[in-house]
């Protein structure tokens, strides 16, 4: 029983030891050795101490296994973490394994370049979980071993390793097995040292990085070996020393291929911390556009990028300098949410012959850059003043103050908001200003704010001008101050600056007026009486507002001299158009003459002033003057008004002439033309020469004279070289008229031939048109015009105005010959007081049938398209038919055919067997090829057939059903030419009947 308990009281000690919640700072270590096996001194594992180890221990054994064993240990944390939580075990393996695997999928083949064995000599593997449920497993021997963002090998700066774990569940245990493999052969043994897992940051870390491992894509054994590509000392990037880099390259390739290094820290960012890169870029790879194949990811564990850009969407001005002129720029980051971790992806450019590499020197996090305050930039001031300077930065962060760019002295150190206030200087100085956590020593790039210093101006930095002579009293005293110095100018009377002259000031009779843009002071109504006079003048600096101080203004002295004397000027130039376009266009010379009368001499000097240019003249012995001027000079003088100065002595006699520039009339300022007579520019009305048009007031160039005119347009006159300063143009606006196209109710219409029909009878909507046989309407037709089948007319509209649509209506004609009006029915050799039916086309209507000499027995009304006549006379027998065709034309109004009668014995009947088929179709289809008649071949005969004009087409002796619709006479066919389709007209006589068999046929094709 005492065994038990003492056996109790040691396990639970034991469990005591074991279950220790070890907190260093914010970081919180694996507390708990859960499962162990083959392990020496696991409680050092979990001790919070990373400088002690528990080793697991793996043997391949003896012969035939004996022996052999593997080892694990697996350690809990106190608390479960939730997912996407990072945490860290540092590890060592007896075997070189973890440089190889820090490359994450370029493992094996780092192994072969590394000459290390992954595969069956020392293995470990990796597996988190939650209470015993499996989430995550990584084996040294898999291919891709440890390339997830969940689970990585990771080295710090010293060049110790861990790894970095960030599952997608939540998770409170780590499992590490110890193996040996197959080919490393018996009485083996092989040692994995675990020193401790954690999760948290060390709270002297602060914004310094802690890990980095790094991962490639695309890239091949001997690339990594022999081409450049992979990561070099990739510990260097962390170490904290500005001077060293690790290297990312891809080294010189032609294939897509990818090469990244990833930055671990500790800790989570917080809201307004940045993470600042500094790299460097070969400036010739810049130049090819590699920065945009330089991906910045920021992620916080394995979640989605809280950052994902180019390089070049994150370089302004100032930081694409640095490294176009090969030098380390500090690159910010503004990731939209937590990060702790930051990588950097380098991604080939094809087709380029040099090596592609980075230059990574650091990453760290601080607060984002400061911002200053309006009044903190472009600062200036007086020398011996002092100034606030003050930004402003976000969350608690405070403000450091530097006089150097990197090192140099702390000045102060403020809270955001707060100013630092310089100490008083004499000569311009640059200060520098960071962001910082108070507790952390990272802090953000400086910011330079300079100070310029501005010397305060003296008496002597300041020139006056325009008292170097006395002046007469008539004239105005302008004295016009100039300096090196960049600023505006005050006047006073007294040298203290106590009694300032203001622009407009008068005093007595004398007023006083500063010009704002030259500071130059004019004074009217002095005179000799207060001569001399005293004024002073001081500079205000533009940029920081330094004066001269009371006492140390320039002074200037006028001298007055009185005059008395006045002149009266008698000149009018006349300036008219004609002179204004010469002026511009040849000669710009312009006389301007006249006579002075006054206190003037002859012999006296005189100066015309035109728009700031003198000319100069002499007065004669009558006291007249010519003084040729520059006429653009005289047309653009702003105030239109000569000055004339007469030099009389000391004094200068002054005057003007009134200038009188002529405007550009034009009666007609809306002019109407008529659309269809395509007006161009040169159409529109103007009473003035050398005119061009113009689309604006101000346009500068003219337009073409062929410009079309448009409907609502207006256009500037302006008269060729004379500017729009001198004369104004005159718009006039253009109004087109053009009258709607004419409408029809049919654009295609029929005529028939016995119509006559002209170009009148067209049916157009409109009453007043035009006809063209054009469609561009440049030929016009009499409305007289007879119309042509199957020719096209084009309509215009004529408008009240007179004017013409400019789009015409075209209407196509067609006219019609129509057929002829035929009677079919014996007509020779008729017996009187025997019936004969007579025929004619069917489907008209109206049908007006006139027999002379005979008796209608049947037929023969408005309807009947046939009539039975008993003939009983023997002369001037007819039969006539007329009749409305409401589908076609007729080609004549009636058809008559005439009757000879005689007396006869017998009268033949049907036992003649004589049958006329009198339709045939000549086309060689062998149906009804041929015109035939019924039994002809039982008869000698003759037939003889005619068109319609009655000229001879076909005759033939003995016909024998043989004829196929071909000419075999000359006339208006030749012979062996093909009849057109038609009606036709046989006369066939048989002796032996002493017959004519008379009546019509259809040709059709």
């Amino acid at each position: 029983m005492d065994q038990v308990l003492l056996c109790l009281k040691k396990c639970l000690f034991t469990i005591l030891i074991l279950s220790i919640n070890w907190t260093v700072g914010a970081q919180t270590f694996a507390t708990t050795v859960n499962s162990e096996n083959e392990v020496d001194n696991s409680a050092n594992a979990i001790d919070g101490n990373l400088s002690t180890q528990a080793t697991i221990r793996a043997s391949s054994g003896l012969a035939l296994g004996a022996g052999a064993y593997d080892g694990h240990l697996e350690l809990e944390f106190p608390s479960t973490l939730p997912s996407n939580t990072q945490s860290f075990v540092k590890i060592d393996t007896e075997d070189d394994l973890l440089p190889s695997l820090l490359g994450g999928s370029l493992g094996g083949l780092l192994a072969d370049v590394l000459g290390t064995v992954l595969i069956g000599n020392q293995e470990f593997t990796v597996t988190i979980s939650n209470n015993g449920a499996m989430l995550l497993q990584e084996s040294s021997g898999s291919n891709n071993a440890f390339s997830s963002d969940q689970l990585r090998v990771v080295t710090d700066a010293n060049n110790d390793f861990f790894l970095a774990i960030s599952p997608s569940a939540d998770y409170n245990r780590v499992r590490i097995d110890n193996q040996i493999g197959a080919i490393l052969g018996l009485f083996n043994t092989r040692a994995l040292d675990v020193f401790g897992a954690f999760s948290g940051s060390d709270p002297n870390v602060c914004g310094t990085p802690s890990y980095t491992s790094f991962d490639g894509s695309g890239l091949s054994l001997d690339l990594l070996g022999l081409g450049g590509a992979g990561v070099t000392d990739s510990h260097l990037a962390i170490d904290g020393d500005p001077n060293t880099a690790s290297e990312i390259g891809l080294g010189v390739l032609g294939v897509a291929a990818s090469i990244e290094q990833t930055i671990y820290f500790e800790s989570l960012s917080q809201s307004g911390d940045n993470f600042y890169i500094q790299l460097a870029i070969d400036p010739s790879l810049l130049s090819l556009g590699l920065a945009n194949n330089i991906q910045v990811i920021a992620q916080n564990g394995s979640n989605s990028p809280t950052f994902n850009g180019s390089l070049s969407s994150l370089l302004d001005l100032d930081l694409l300098g640095l490294l176009e002129g090969g030098q380390v720029a500090t690159i910010p980051i503004d990731p939209t949410g937590q990060a702790n971790r930051i990588t950097l992806r380098l991604s080939s450019l094809l087709n380029v012959d040099i090596a592609q590499s980075i230059n990574l020197y650091e990453v760290f996090r601080a607060p984002a850059l400061p911002d200053l305050d309006a009044d903190s930039q472009d600062v200036s001031i007086c020398s011996g003043e002092s100034v606030d300077l003050v930004a402003t930065t976000v969350g608690g962060a405070e403000l450091r103050w530097y006089n150097a760019q990197t090192g140099g002295t702390l000045l102060a150190t403020v809270n955001s908001g707060d100013p630092y206030t310089t100490p008083v200087l004499t000569s311009s100085t640059t200060y520098f200003v960071a962001s910082a956590d108070p507790a952390c020593p990272e802090e953000s790039p400086r910011i330079p704010v300079e100070v310029n210093v501005v010397d305060i101006p003296t008496a002597a930095d300041i020139d006056i001008s325009g008292d170097e002579s006395p002046i007469c009293s008539s004239n105005d005293v302008v004295l016009i101050p100039s300096s090196d110095i960049d600023g505006t100018y005050t006047w006073f009377f007294d040298v203290n600056a106590t009694s300032e002259i203001t622009d407009g000031l008068t005093v007595g009779s004398v007023n006083y007026s500063i010009d704002p843009q030259d500071g130059s002071l004019t004074i009217t109504g002095l005179d000799e009486a207060g001569s001399p006079y005293n004024y002073f003048v001081r500079v205000t600096e533009s940029s920081a507002g330094c004066e001269n101080p009371a006492g140390d203004l320039q002074s200037t002295t006028v001298e007055i001299v009185d005059s008395g004397a006045s002149i009266s000027i008698d000149a009018t130039p006349e300036i008219t158009l004609d002179i204004l376009a010469d002026i511009f266009q040849l000669d710009p010379t312009f006389n301007v003459s006249g006579s002075i009368s006054g206190d003037a001499s002859p012999g006296d000097a005189i100066i015309l002033n035109v728009n700031g240019q003198s000319f100069n003249g002499v007065l004669d012995t009558n006291l007249d003057f010519s003084v040729d001027v520059n006429g653009i000079d005289l047309s653009l003088d702003a105030n239109s008004t000569i000055d004339v100065f007469v030099d009389a002595g000391l004094c200068t006699l002054t005057g003007g002439i009134e200038i009188d520039i002529p405007d550009l009339i034009i009666d007609d300022l809306v002019q109407t033309f008529c659309a269809s007579d395509n007006p161009t520019l040169l159409d529109l009305v103007v009473n003035v020469n050398d005119v061009l048009f113009f689309d604006s007031l101000d346009a500068d160039l003219a337009l073409d004279l062929s410009t079309p005119l448009v409907d609502g347009e207006v256009y500037f006159a302006g008269i060729l070289d004379v500017p729009i300063e001198v004369l104004v143009r005159v718009g006039i606006s253009v109004n087109l008229i053009d009258p709607p196209a004419p409408t029809t109710s049919e654009t295609e219409q029929t005529f028939c031939a016995s119509e006559n029909a002209t170009l009148a009878d067209l049916q157009v909507n409109e009453s007043s048109v035009l006809f063209y046989s054009d469609a561009e309407g440049n030929n016009l037709l009499d409305p007289s015009t007879p119309l042509v089948d199957q020719e096209s007319y084009f309509v215009s509209n004529v408008s009240p105005e007179g004017c013409e649509s400019t789009s015409l209506l075209e209407v196509s004609v067609l006219v019609e010959e129509g057929e002829p009006i035929t009677v079919s029915g014996q007509s020779e050799d008729t017996c009187l007081n025997e019936e004969y039916t007579y025929t004619t086309e069917s489907g008209k209507q109206n049908y007006t049938w006139t027999v002379t000499g005979g008796t209608v027995v049947d037929g023969g009304g408005t309807s009947d398209d046939f009539v039975s006549v008993t003939w009983n006379s023997l002369d001037n027998n007819s039969i006539s038919v007329a009749y409305d065709d409401p589908v076609s034309c007729t080609s004549t109004d009636s058809f008559q055919l005439d009757i000879a009668t005689i007396e006869c014995g017998e009268v033949l009947d049907e036992e003649f067997c004589l049958r006329v088929y009198n339709e045939f179709s000549p086309n060689n289809d062998g149906f009804n090829d041929f015109f035939e008649i019924e039994c002809i071949e039982d008869y000698s005969n003759t037939i003889e057939v005619f068109n319609r004009n009655g000229n001879t087409v076909f005759k033939a002796v003995d016909y024998r059903n043989t004829w196929d619709g071909i000419a075999n006479v000359n006339g208006i066919l030749n012979k062996g030419d093909h009849l057109p389709s038609g009606t036709y007209y046989y006369v066939i006589n048989i002796p032996e009947l002493d017959r004519n068999l008379v009546g019509w046929l259809q040709l059709a094709r």
